[in-house]
């Protein structure tokens, strides 16, 4: 409601005076019918304020009590799951074991593989030490495994094997790694029909061990190679340094430098690819195995698997046959 002419006067006139024609009460009542009528009662706002809170409050409060109860459910289902999983493979393996156990007789192993249409002509395998060495029984423990696998690989045919450890402790102790495997094959194959069995790894000198009588027995002679993580760093830091020096002598040029001589002298210097690396882990766990050999090999390993077992290296057999290898052109 927009004011009169005469109160407009009015309140102009005593504005002009200063104020003086009009009381404060004269001037309330000139304004007062222009003013808007009083809000009825309602709930101040602070309360309105403090019910939404209440409601926000509970509100969460029952959100976070279903995500607490989803995460329960999820979790609940996944255990279950789980040990569901590992007491099936528990069982599988074990019954496994009886089925296809060798009898620690190189025949057994031998019809075990006759039905695979094809085997690898290098199985590489990832050992582990024990506590990291601090149990006393951890180094022979490993030297055991070495030997059962290459038992193993020997009775199936396989002429090479490589080795991987991380530490490199089966390096510093060579002669008694060699000493261990020839024992093993010998309690395996007999005294003298065992076959030769050659041991080396990258900066030593090889380990041999003949027997001209495995011939008449048709047996695969073996040779075995130690590698641990210094492989892979040190020995490319090594083919550096000296192809480095070549082309500082001007013996090559950096031309000749390709990924063929590179992939050349690596397998030289340490061992060719592998066909297949098998894990006794219950995962992939590669341990910084050298990255450069493994390009086009078949990695194998059985989940929730403990231990060094002749089943899982059966099945890791198993597997290289099956799978199928598509090389880019």
């Amino acid at each position: 409601m927009s004011f009169t002419a005469r109160d407009i006067k009015v309140y102009r006139e005593d504005e002009k005076t200063g104020h003086k024609n009009l009381s404060a009460t004269d001037r309330e009542k000139l304004v007062k019918n222009y003013l808007p009528a009083p809000p009825t009662h309602s709930p101040g706002p602070g309360h309105k304020r403090k019910n939404e809170k209440s409601h926000f409050g509970i509100r969460k409060f029952l959100r976070s009590q279903i995500y607490i109860l989803l995460y329960i459910f999820v979790h609940a289902i996944f255990s279950v799951y789980i040990r569901i999983r590992t007491a099936y493979h528990a069982v599988s393996l074990q019954i496994l074991s009886i089925i296809k156990y060798h009898h620690n007789t190189p025949d057994y192993i031998r019809r075990d593989v006759s039905t695979l249409r094809r085997l690898p002509k290098h199985v590489s395998v990832i050992l582990t030490l024990e506590d990291g060495g601090r149990a006393g029984d951890a180094l022979e423990k490993l030297v055991n495994e070495a030997a059962e696998v290459a038992a193993w690989c020997t009775s199936a045919g396989i002429p090479r094997l490589s080795i991987y450890e991380r530490t490199g402790v089966l390096k510093r102790f060579m002669l008694e790694t060699h000493h261990s495997l020839a024992h093993k094959l010998k309690s395996w194959f007999g005294k003298h029909q065992a076959p030769p069995l050659s041991l080396s790894t990258r900066g030593a000198q090889t380990i041999h061990s003949t027997n001209r009588e495995y011939l008449a027995h048709g047996q695969t002679p073996l040779d075995v190679v130690l590698i641990s993580e210094d492989d892979g760093r040190e020995a490319m830091v090594d083919l550096t340094k000296v192809l480095v020096q070549m082309v500082q002598k001007e013996k090559i040029s950096t031309a000749d430098i390709t990924t063929d001589v590179l992939d050349n002298e690596l397998s030289e210097a340490v061992m060719p690819e592998p066909d297949l690396l098998i894990s006794f882990q219950p995962y992939v766990d590669l341990q910084g195995y050298p990255p450069w050999p493994i390009r086009l090999t078949e990695i194998y390993c059985t989940p929730d698997n403990e231990g060094v077992r002749y089943q899982v290296f059966l099945q890791g057999l198993r597997k290289y046959t099956e799978a199928t290898f598509k090389l880019g052109k």
